[in-house]
């Protein structure tokens, strides 16, 4: 599994859900994805610098959940894009 982190502070990307103004975690299970939803991060002049990390699905969703925030799981089968507007 991986996520995208901060490369200055370690912290996983969340993207802003503004319908239940929360935070969503997403966990890639193929790598290509990851790194693909970073370049459309990039492209959009995203501001901070990260990385694909590769990570133990269980340990995030625990920290997820400890921290107050939601994941979603994005498949191979998923197609996603960043939102517009990410800070």
């Amino acid at each position: 599994m991986y996520v995208l982190v901060d490369k200055k502070s370690g912290g996983v990307y969340a993207v802003r859900d503004d319908t239940i103004d929360e935070r969503v975690v997403q966990i890639f299970e193929q790598e290509d994805d990851a790194e693909r939803y970073h370049g459309y991060l990039m492209a959009d002049d995203y501001k901070r610098a990260l990385e694909v990390m590769e990570v133990e699905e269980e340990i995030v969703k625990e920290n997820c959940t400890q921290y107050g925030y939601n994941y979603t799981v994005i498949t191979p089968n998923d197609i996603v894009f960043p939102p517009r507007d990410t800070d």
